[in-house]
């Protein structure tokens, strides 16, 4: 039997099958949510590559099937937001348990709930542009080395060899990255050095198949190589930092230390700034102020010491935006950026 006189109702009072469960579906996880131990609020990028994030309330499940050993269960979460119409997408980036996470997987797209599947950045990229602007992004590098061996030359000379590969966000600062460009990771008394290979870029997995702007998530594959003593940083633990030079000044040798560019909810840090050729610091000293920052003033204590450093106090987190420090000196200046993050 048909009932057409329901119909006689005003349409916007009608809604389909779909949006209606959808809605009650809604509901109860709105009403349930943190009834599981495993319901958190972390961390997420507000805007992609912005490096500004705003808490997000989701569920972290494993990642993975932990029991092979090839990956370590730790390194992979799957996030299930409680919106159900979140929005994520493959390269997104996330804070949560003293690490950035990478999103390389989603289930967004005509599916009922929003998840994604992140990973943890296990390093970080530092290098130098060719203009000596020093640069740096989170990064995932993965655990085997392939084809590890030496190579052994005409003259006894052994050369190691071996590739990884290591990913990371698309953003404007990465996607200039080359082929054959160098990174160093590890620590001062042993970094390895990381080639890209001459086809190790792969910067065109779109998101969307004809924007060519939609990769967002890169892959680099790269080769062992040596650390150059009279080209890297080992100090740093930058390749190449004394191969770029700029007009006057070189800016790439104005050095913060710690190299930390956040400071946590109720922590006080104080920041070194020197001149630097090679690891030797140099004489002169800098003015330090506030540079036209949105960060309001009662969400932070700055306080100059003296010409080469200065403290900050994140008296209370700020995720919309990091606080600009200037730091303006006779022979070269600087914008460092800081986040005031949470507790964690």
């Amino acid at each position: 039997m048909v009932y057409k006189y329901f119909s006689a109702g005003s349409p916007p009072y009608f809604l389909n099958a779909g949006t209606t469960w959808t809605n009650d579906f809604q509901a109860f996880i709105d009403d349930q949510f943190y009834n599981a131990p495993n319901a958190f609020v972390i961390d997420e990028e507000l805007v992609f590559e912005s490096g500004s994030y705003v808490p997000v309330e989701v569920r972290i499940n494993r990642g993975i099937n932990t029991y092979t050993g090839k990956n370590l269960g730790d390194d992979f979460k799957y996030l299930i937001f409680k919106d159900l119409t979140h929005s994520t997408f493959i390269g997104m980036k996330y804070y949560f348990s003293n690490s950035y996470w990478i999103v390389v997987n989603t289930e967004i797209k005509k599916n009922f709930t929003a998840s994604a599947l992140v990973r943890r950045c296990n390093n970080v990229l530092r290098w130098m542009t060719p203009e000596g602007i020093y640069q740096e992004e989170p990064c995932a590098i993965d655990y085997i080395i392939s084809r590890a061996s030496d190579s052994i030359g005409t003259e006894n000379l052994v050369t190691p060899m071996g590739n990884i590969s290591i990913y990371m966000q698309m953003n404007t600062k990465t996607r200039k990255i080359k082929n054959n460009q160098r990174f160093l990771f590890g620590n001062t008394d042993n970094w390895i050095a990381f080639k890209v290979l001459g086809n190790g870029v792969r910067n065109y997995l779109n998101n969307d198949t004809y924007d060519n702007d939609s990769c967002r998530l890169g892959e680099l594959i790269t080769e062992i190589n040596y650390d150059n003593n009279s080209n890297d940083n080992l100090v740093l633990g930058i390749a190449d930092y004394y191969k770029v030079e700029t007009s006057g000044s070189r800016e790439n040798n104005i050095v913060f230390s710690p190299d930390q560019n956040y400071v946590l909810e109720g922590a006080t840090t104080t920041y070194a700034v020197n001149y630097y050729s090679g690891s030797v610091i140099q004489s002169g000293s800098f003015v330090f102020a506030v540079s036209g920052s949105a960060v309001p003033v009662d969400h932070y204590t700055f306080t100059t010491i003296d010409g080469n450093s200065f403290s900050l106090k994140n008296v209370e987190k700020y995720l919309n935006s990091p606080l600009d420090i200037s730091c303006v000196g006779i022979s070269g200046s600087r914008l460092m950026s800081i986040d005031l993050k949470g507790a964690w």
